[in-house]
């Protein structure tokens, strides 16, 4: 394969990844059956009696009540929200997704509850857990192929 063969098959498969990911950002709201974050910032009234399904920071949770109160982040800003049938264990910087309905303008009747980081720190982990896996997979990767830099290709590294 000529190189310049290669280039032209590298701009189109770029091209079909932008298009795709374009198609998908002008499609996404006719699939999505839920009000966003935006929507409830700005209107919640209108919402009432809706199914919801946001994301949010715990600030606080009562047990004995069943009932926690989350920061929800939306582009105007935040808002809290107060979720009942709140049955999951979280600390307070914990994010948790909640599908349910929207029965005042500021409270949600939970029809389900997932954790997402039960601790504020639980993202840092993450992300220190992935950087690590990266590198191991490089250093993997490196020890058996190396780059030529004459015709820009990788080849093995050494016999083994």
């Amino acid at each position: 394969m000529k190189q310049w063969q290669r280039g032209l098959l590298v701009l189109g498969l770029v091209g079909l990844l932008v298009g795709m990911g374009v198609h998908y950002g002008a499609a996404e709201d006719d699939h999505w059956p839920y009000p966003d974050e935006d929507d409830l910032a700005g209107q919640p009234a209108e919402h009432v009696g809706d199914e919801v399904f946001l994301f949010g920071t715990v600030t606080t949770v009562d047990a004995d009540a069943g009932t926690a109160t989350i920061r929800v982040e939306a582009d105007a800003g935040s808002f809290s929200l107060t979720v009942h049938s709140f049955d999951r264990t979280v600390q307070p910087g914990g994010v948790v997704q909640v599908l349910g309905e929207l029965t005042t303008e500021r409270t949600v009747d939970a029809e389900r509850v997932v954790v997402v980081n039960a601790t504020g720190g639980a993202e840092w982990y993450k992300y220190g857990v992935s950087v690590i896996g990266a590198i191991v997979v490089l250093i993997a990767f490196f020890r058996y192929w190396r780059v030529d830099t004459d015709t820009w290709t990788f080849e093995v590294g050494h016999d083994g």
